[in-house]
């Protein structure tokens, strides 16, 4: 019988985590959290629920460092990248564990059944990204690049996207400040990445790129059918974009502040 290791990174995350561990428990053999500095409890409580508990240093976001550390900590077969505020249902469980015994694919993706704000939001932002979740651990050769494309660039195998069905539920931004925080940290490590890796900031981008995603989402994608939560969701996701290149004009403007300075 195949083992299957559910991996949860964690920063102060103990008011989910209880439901969170006993959901993917129904499907995982093993539970390992790995935790980020949490001030909390998250660790302490992760180690009574019967986690195996691993430390990592609070990052931006824990694509690629912590969602790596926490992989290689977990000793089965197949990986389940399970996060605090995600849940699965009991029949969803018992299809992911037929096409474990059976082998049916390597990488199964998943529909995302959002809640912001406490309202439920099927439609706009998030009704159509697939996550890629769960694989086999021989299907992972880690890939340190953008965090948009993490799991893209390092998977590899027969994929296998399961129905809407089978959506895992995500008890997203609990509360604008929430929302604006996560987006801002998001943005921030974007654009120090395109930094590092020579990107230049584009005033097109900057004003296009914002404006197209809320089109797409907010009304292509019917976000507007979410009332007040759906509006500012899709807003402040748009408008993320438009954040990520401020800051990477940020970083060039600093740099080129600095090489002024040590000119004279």
């Amino acid at each position: 019988m195949k083992v299957v290791s559910a991996v949860i990174n964690t920063y102060n995350e103990v008011h989910h985590l209880r439901e969170c561990v006993a959901s993917v428990r129904q499907i995982a053999d093993e539970v390992v959290v790995c935790d980020m500095e949490s001030t909390d409890g998250s660790a302490e409580l992760a180690r009574e629920l019967g986690c195996k508990v691993i430390s990592h240093k609070r990052m931006p976001a824990p694509e690629p460092e912590a969602r790596t550390a926490a992989i290689e900590a977990a000793t089965g077969d197949w990986i389940f990248v399970f996060d605090p505020d995600m849940r699965i249902s009991a029949e969803t469980a018992r299809r992911l564990r037929e096409i474990v015994d059976k082998d049916e694919a390597d990488i199964i993706d998943f529909y995302c059944d959002n809640w912001f704000f406490g309202a439920h939001c099927p439609h706009g932002h998030g009704s159509q990204p697939v996550l890629r979740k769960m694989f086999k651990q021989s299907a992972f050769k880690p890939v340190s690049r953008n965090i948009q494309t993490f799991w893209h660039d390092s998977l590899s195998g027969r994929i296998l996207r399961l129905g809407r069905e089978h959506a895992i539920r995500h008890l997203g931004y609990a509360t604008v400040d929430q929302c604006v925080e996560t987006l801002v940290r998001y943005a921030r490590r974007e654009a120090e990445q395109d930094y590092e890796a020579g990107a230049k900031p584009s005033l097109a981008r900057m004003l296009w790129r914002p404006c197209k995603r809320f089109a797409g989402n907010y009304i292509l994608r019917q976000g507007f059918r979410d009332g007040v939560a759906g509006l500012v969701v899709n807003g402040w996701v748009s408008w993320y974009l438009f954040l990520s290149e401020a800051f990477l004009w940020e970083l060039l403007l600093r740099a080129k502040g600095a090489d002024q300075e040590a000119g004279g």
